[in-house]
């Protein structure tokens, strides 16, 4: 029965699936860029994308629709906490964490 109790506890202190521990804190995905930075510092590495999206406009001119594309931006933020840990990259679009992927050991 203590096994079952103690197994309960460490289910709930557990953090979530996505989401990258710094100190104390827990940054899940959802959170600000802010939050991240407060308290997992800046990142080893920051990388530059963006994707191409389609949007469908009206040209009253000529009475038709189109497909125009436009550029969204995003950031790729690595961190590498060293040997002993996971590195992280997260996914950072309009200052908020999309995405949490966890790689192999740092060093």
């Amino acid at each position: 029965m203590r096994h079952l109790a103690l197994i309960g506890c460490l289910l709930l202190a557990a953090a979530p699936a996505h989401a990258l521990r710094c100190g104390n804190s827990v940054i899940s995905e959802g959170d600000s860029s802010l939050r991240l930075k407060r308290f997992c510092g800046e990142p080893a590495q920051v990388e530059q994308r963006e994707d191409r999206v389609a949007v469908e406009r009206y040209d009253s001119s000529r009475q038709h629709y189109y497909t125009d594309y436009v550029v969204k931006p995003y950031e790729i933020w690595t961190y590498n906490f060293g040997p002993r840990r996971f590195i992280n990259r997260i996914e950072v679009r309009d200052g908020v964490i999309k995405q949490i992927t966890t790689g192999g050991y740092g060093y």
